[in-house]
């Protein structure tokens, strides 16, 4: 074993041979990979500006935050005295079972993937002749003697391909209208 010694003591000179000693290497590569990741200069905060003070007078939106759109004129000037009828909104949405467990499409359960909004609108004691339906491209309109339903449908619908069924024995009209898909 003792002939290991002079080699692995010539080896140990070659490798540490050089002009600086072994650690202000180190120090000088340690140097350098930490400049590499120094922190860069922020930037002085962008001043915010305050927002104009309005009058707390419990509206959810400011005016100029609502849409001006014909759904929005149609209600505001039908809008009835009569009370409206219970009513539920639907999203109906063709799938099978490779979407469902295998997820074979790139369809999601939110309403983004819906073909048809279902509306069922609580007529109880009427006849469908006591019903006048209207419907828009945003709005639908069930009114009755009674009772009053004028709702702004949350996505444009083809007016012309919906359907409407009424279950006298339940009072319920049920409107189905296809969606209005919109391209990108």
């Amino acid at each position: 074993m003792s002939g290991y010694a002079p080699d692995l003591t010539a080896l140990s000179n070659l490798l540490s041979s050089s002009d600086e000693p072994q650690d202000s290497q180190n120090d000088r590569a340690v140097a350098q990979h930490r400049a590499a990741f120094a922190p860069s200069p922020v930037p002085a905060p962008v001043p915010k500006k305050a927002p104009s003070p309005t009058p707390d007078n419990g509206d959810i939106w400011s005016a100029d935050e609502v849409p001006d759109s014909e759904g929005l004129k149609f209600v505001a000037a039908n809008a009835s005295k009569l009370p409206p009828p219970k009513h539920e909104v639907y999203y109906k949405q063709a799938v099978d079972s490779g979407d469902v467990y295998l997820g074979l499409q790139d369809k999601t359960p939110s309403s983004t993937d819906c073909t048809h909004i279902v509306v069922k609108a609580h007529f109880p004691q009427h006849k469908l002749s006591d019903i006048d339906l209207d419907v828009t491209k945003d709005v639908l309109k069930a009114v009755s003697d009674s009772l009053s339903l004028t709702l702004y449908l949350p996505t444009s619908v083809d007016a012309d391909e919906g359907s409407a069924k009424f279950d006298s024995s339940k009072g319920i009209l049920s409107v189905e209208l296809p969606v209005v898909l919109k391209e990108w």
